[in-house]
């Protein structure tokens, strides 16, 4: 009943979402994604086979399935994804909830405490209601492409409670269905160990002897999903930009300061970004004082082994969710996203919870100082979900926050050239290639030469936005500067060399409809009517629900006829 009682809450916080667009990955993931059009076995061995061109859920097959769902009857209209994430957000709060029941019934047997107290329920109630209302949830529920994180939380969770209740099967096929959301979850197979470690009370070898055929079954699933992880198209695309990766040093010292920043967000969330932008780290005050908070943090998890092992854990828990980047490789560059801390969070929230139960004398008092910590996140939370109802009320928060986030730049160059507001998408463009040249970063200084050219091309200077298009391409040989350059080649009725793009264009991602539509103009401007009819039938093949171009049957019709005349 109270995790009933808590679905209106979560209403009220977060509807300004209901409201909110497809944005950045929503796009490719959704909107042009014709993998998920129909529910057919075609389509799902695509989703498990990988389509790197649908970079939000590339190698993500159990987050595209979800998607593929809501398209079913939601079709393109935001509205049905956006109730959907408040649902699984809603599952995840409940799993939060039977797990830190589960945890406490195990502590509570050890301890020789009554196992039947309403402590726990209460306890457990808390650690929910102030988890869902956190700021850290606002990206995982307003961001529809996020959703990712609500339902590997929810898979996560019921993996741990079937480890701790005996269903070893169980939790493997949910561990599996873990892994295929997202590439965090190769931190399970340690969060299970260390749960079954704290629930058994054996050493550290008799608790893997124990169940010996559980754990190799779920080390040889684990090491199975690495591999297919790291053959996504995402890596591959990384590599090819010519991405740097950090050395494993490099990515230790960074990893320093934005486990830090992730934790201090806890406790103070008005500032969370979509896109902080993380540089590599320069001097040694960048990161030695975090390393040694980290290590006194690390230090108190040991000494609290002499008076509970779950205590222990539940310090741990955070550090092992933090421990990958989200994409397994150490990658410098890749932004440290607010929604990181939505599942180790539950740890640091839950411990918190037991000290007011610990401090705090009567129950109603308790949940007074529940009510307390609640309403200033939820307060956060609403108000900070409203950034998500436009992308630039989105990245104009960020940029007020911080001024060098390159993603930022690129996301508000986009969105003022939309408004026509040329001035500054042009300021926004030269600052991303500015800051992007300071840190040798060559992926950014493409793409604001890439902004620049779409910018030139909008105001009809087709000789400038090719030189910058042309400049992008040399730099990383980036793909949307490709494709950019090949528009600017048919505008210039340059075809050959158009044609050339698309090609190389269409073998990178076969389905792009602006490609597709692309390849089709060009043919149609050098009256090739068949191949033009070829390719326009091919792209409605892909994406039949686009009405909007049945006229082009006609035109295709008229213009063979009048060219036969």
């Amino acid at each position: 009943m109270l995790w009933v009682a808590l679905f209106p809450i979560l209403i009220i916080v977060f509807y300004p979402a209901f409201a909110g667009p497809f944005l950045l990955d929503d796009s490719s993931a959704i909107q042009n994604n014709s993998d998920i059009r129909h529910i057919s076995l075609d389509n799902l061995v695509k989703i498990f086979k990988g389509h790197g061109n649908v970079r939000g859920y590339d190698h993500h097959p159990v987050s595209a399935m979800a998607a593929m769902l809501d398209y079913q009857w939601s079709g393109v209209d935001p509205f049905g994804y956006h109730i959907s994430n408040l649902i699984y957000h809603w599952f995840a709060c409940g799993t939060v909830l039977l797990l830190f029941l589960t945890v406490w019934k195990s502590f509570s047997l050890q301890k020789g405490y009554d196992t039947n107290t309403s402590n726990a329920l209460w306890m457990g109630a808390s650690v929910m209601f102030i988890w869902s209302v956190h700021p850290f949830a606002t990206m995982p529920v307003a961001y529809i492409t996020c959703r990712q994180e609500t339902i590997l939380v929810t898979l996560y969770m019921l993996s741990l409670v079937c480890v701790l209740r005996g269903w070893l099967a169980a939790s493997i096929f949910l561990g599996i269905g873990s892994f295929l959301c997202k590439e965090v979850a190769v931190t399970l197979p340690g969060a299970i160990f260390l749960v079954d470690w704290a629930h058994g009370g054996l050493g550290v070898v008799e608790t893997v002897r124990k169940r010996f055929r559980y754990y190799f079954a779920l080390t040889s699933i684990w090491l199975l999903v690495c591999f297919y992880h790291l053959r996504g198209g995402r890596r591959n695309e990384i590599f090819a930009a010519g991405a740097p990766l950090a050395s494993t040093l490099e990515y230790f010292k960074a990893e320093c300061g934005v486990i830090a920043t992730y934790v201090s967000k806890l406790f103070w969330p008005a500032k969370l970004q979509f896109y902080p932008y993380v540089r590599p780290v320069e001097g040694w005050t960048e990161w030695v004082p975090a390393l040694i908070v980290i290590l006194l943090y690390i230090a108190t998890a040991v000494y609290c082994l002499r008076f509970s092992r779950w205590l222990a854990v539940t310090l741990i828990f955070p550090l092992l969710v933090l421990s990958p980047t989200s994409s397994v490789l150490p990658i410098p560059f890749e932004p440290s996203m607010e929604y990181r801390m939505y599942l180790p969070s539950v740890a640091l929230i839950g411990l918190i919870v037991i000290a007011i139960w610990r401090w705090v004398p009567k129950l109603p008092l308790r949940l007074a100082v529940v009510g307390m910590l609640m309403l200033p996140l939820a307060v956060v939370s609403h108000i900070r979900t409203k950034d998500y109802k436009t992308a630039m009320t989105l990245y104009e928060h960020d940029y007020s926050i911080d001024p060098r986030g390159l993603n930022t730049l690129e996301g508000l160059a986009g969105i003022y050239l939309g408004a026509k507001r040329y001035d500054l998408a042009k300021e926004m463009a030269w600052k991303m290639i500015d800051w992007a040249s300071a840190d040798n970063n060559k992926d950014f200084q493409s793409r604001g030469f890439n902004s620049l050219g779409l910018i030139e091309f909008d105001r009809k200077n087709r000789i400038e936005a090719k030189a910058h298009f042309q400049k992008a391409i040399q730099i990383s040989g980036n793909w949307g500067a490709k494709l950019n350059l090949a528009t600017v080649h048919v505008d210039l009725y340059e075809i050959d060399q158009a044609e050339k793009l698309l090609a190389e264009y269409l073998v990178y991602t076969p389905d792009s409809p602006e490609a597709l539509l692309m390849l089709y103009e060009s043919k149609m401007s050098t009256k090739k009517y068949d191949e033009a009819e070829k390719v326009f039938e091919h792209f409605m093949s892909i994406y039949p629900e686009r009405h909007d171009l049945d006229s082009q049957r006609t035109r295709i019709l008229n213009l063979r006829r009048n060219n036969k005349l």
